[in-house]
């Protein structure tokens, strides 16, 4: 229990991290998944916790227990095939020239991963995306959402950026993977140019799954079609799980996502 500058407490749970890890892969991957999936979940979320205790080196805690981190749900969400992931690859990291990777990772990509230095200070090669095919029949591939000009006011709003009586939405560019970098919204009073992955939070990322979409105002509405789930940084979870379907290994699959690093022993 450590108190709060601004008053409260912080509780912090000090974890061995191959439990960490045991309490977080039920969560981020179905147990019922292939083996080799899991193998390289395990080793993804393992890499993705050591970068992030290094980066925080100092700081009262590490990583926190929801999706900003990972979700880490403890000794309940443990599940015997989750564990034998674990165990069979204990002590296993992503390592590119002898650095830790920040193993980045997101549901689906839709068709591409994405390029982490448009999204964040982290400009590697194994990170650059690449071209991804192996998705295309999962349950989250395609989406559609749409939203009506009133809520988008309002989502604004929330965010404390006040926009009203918006008449139009528009693409205002694309990066390589396909996705949508910046839109143009068009109010009675302004035209203004938005990031689309702030956008995406704005509305909410459940809601508008990725950026990579198109988008097109309908009387009142903006429809939104798009492919994909997530950041689309580092691995497909769905792509990996169709790799091992096909009988590729969790070298394999990790070898595809984050081209040019290594399996590394902590």
């Amino acid at each position: 229990l450590v108190r709060h500058p601004k008053g409260g407490l912080l509780v912090i749970n000090s974890v061995n991290l191959e439990d960490y890890v045991k309490g977080i892969l039920y969560h981020e991957v179905s147990h019922y998944w292939p083996p080799e999936i899991l193998k390289a979940q395990a080793i993804v979320c393992r890499t993705y916790a050591v970068y992030q205790a290094r980066e925080r080196a100092g700081k009262d805690f590490d990583v926190t227990s929801d999706v900003l981190s990972q979700v880490y749900g403890g000794l309940t969400s443990e599940r015997y095939r989750t564990n034998r992931a674990v165990e069979e690859t204990r002590g296993k990291v992503l390592t590119y020239r002898g650095k830790i990777l920040p193993a980045f990772f997101h549901a689906s990509c839709g068709g591409s991963t994405e390029d982490a230095s448009l999204l964040w200070n982290t400009s590697l090669p194994p990170l650059q995306g690449v071209r991804c095919d192996y998705c295309k029949d999962s349950p989250h591939y395609s989406w559609h959402a749409v939203l009506s000009m009133k809520e988008i006011e309002e989502k604004f709003a929330d965010a404390g950026l006040p926009l009203k009586k918006i008449q139009n939405i528009a693409e205002s560019g694309r990066d390589a993977s396909g996705r949508v970098t910046d839109l143009m919204i068009t109010s009675s009073r302004e035209i203004r140019t938005m990031p689309a992955k702030d956008f995406r939070l704005y509305m909410g990322p459940n809601v508008i799954r990725s950026t990579r979409f198109n988008v097109r105002v309908v009387d009142s509405d903006a429809v939104f079609e798009g492919t994909g789930w997530g950041h689309g940084v580092g691995m497909c979870q769905w792509g990996g799980y169709f790799m091992a379907k096909e009988g590729k290994t969790y070298r394999d699959i990790l070898s595809f996502y984050y081209p040019g690093t290594d399996i590394s022993s902590l």
